[in-house]
């Protein structure tokens, strides 16, 4: 198959609106300036994983991210200058739908972290813990729909009547990606206010949010918008208003120490045992004794 309208199998399937469209030969420029800008932040995001300080599991998504960005660049380099086949189509495509879904559960988990270590377990909501849950089961969701749906493209090349599957599927993918999104702003928004959190925090999480409710919201308007001339359907609003967005919210992520600005449940215990320790520690000097139980030594 190559790039080109002319082909059948481009016809059957060109209705099905996919983000970025079929890659074409202005694709090669973008496509290589985004590999080089991820390639510069492959070495920060493994400091961050050989640092003790800075290692959590909350980076095991922003790392899967990476790596299908680089990818799916790769990938759309190559079809933009070349001819390629079922395979690669199928490839670039679950590429391009699932990558950013990585970036929502870093989201999630700076939410849950912060209140973890703002409030006790008694003072927290428990709505709080069953709303994480729910968002990451709904972004399993989302990732499940979006590969089920590339999937079933090479049926929908010999039959036409998978197309409304895969449209279908992909439909509800972006909702429930978008959904997500926002709930989790709202949330957000919502705590802080209420329970007094770190503002700090707060605008992190918000910026964060920002930019994936572009990358949502731009993903819904493309895939519902019917003029194949819309200005939301062209490789400019593509690269700019997902790709850029995206890698914005991805640099955000790796430019902070998560685990310092969100210790979450483990940094609150050690917060309340060396406070503990330490009040100890003011009691036994009161009382004229060392920390290690000895009285102190009298000189005259």
């Amino acid at each position: 198959m190559s790039a080109t309208a002319t082909d059948p199998a481009y016809a059957a399937i060109s209705n099905i609106n996919f983000t970025g469209g079929f890659p074409t030969s202005a694709d090669l420029a973008p496509s290589i300036v985004f590999i080089v800008l991820y390639a510069i932040c492959t070495p920060l995001l493994f400091w961050r994983w050989l640092g003790k300080s800075d290692r959590t599991v909350i980076l095991i998504r922003p790392t899967i991210f990476l790596v299908c960005r680089i990818a799916m660049c790769a990938i759309r380099a190559y079809m933009a200058k070349n001819k390629y086949g079922e395979g690669l189509l199928i490839a670039e495509l679950v590429l391009v739908s699932v990558g950013y879904l990585f970036l929502i559960d870093p989201v999630v988990g700076c939410f849950n972290r912060q209140i973890e270590y703002q409030m006790s377990k008694d003072e927290r909501p428990r709505w709080v813990n069953r709303l994480t849950w729910l968002i990451r089961i709904l972004v399993i969701t989302s990732i499940i729909t979006a590969v089920a749906a590339s999937s079933l493209i090479s049926s929908a090349l010999s039959n036409p009547d998978q197309l409304s599957t895969v449209t279908g599927l992909r439909k509800a993918s972006i909702i429930i990606a978008f959904a997500c999104v926002v709930v989790c702003a709202i949330a957000t928004i919502l705590t802080s206010f209420h329970f007094k959190l770190d503002m700090r925090g707060t605008i992190y999480i918000l910026a964060l949010c920002g930019c994936l409710i572009v990358v949502s919201v731009y993903r819904v308007v493309q895939t519902y918008s019917s003029n194949p001339s819309a200005a939301v359907r062209s490789r400019v609003a593509f690269w700019v208003l997902q790709m850029l967005s995206e890698f914005f919210a991805f640099v955000l992520i790796i430019a902070i120490s998560i685990p310092s600005w969100f210790p979450g449940e483990q940094g609150r215990n050690q917060l309340n045992g060396n406070s503990i320790e330490s009040n100890n520690t003011v009691e036994l000097s009161a009382q004229g004794r060392s920390p290690s139980g000895q009285g102190r030594k009298e000189y005259v």
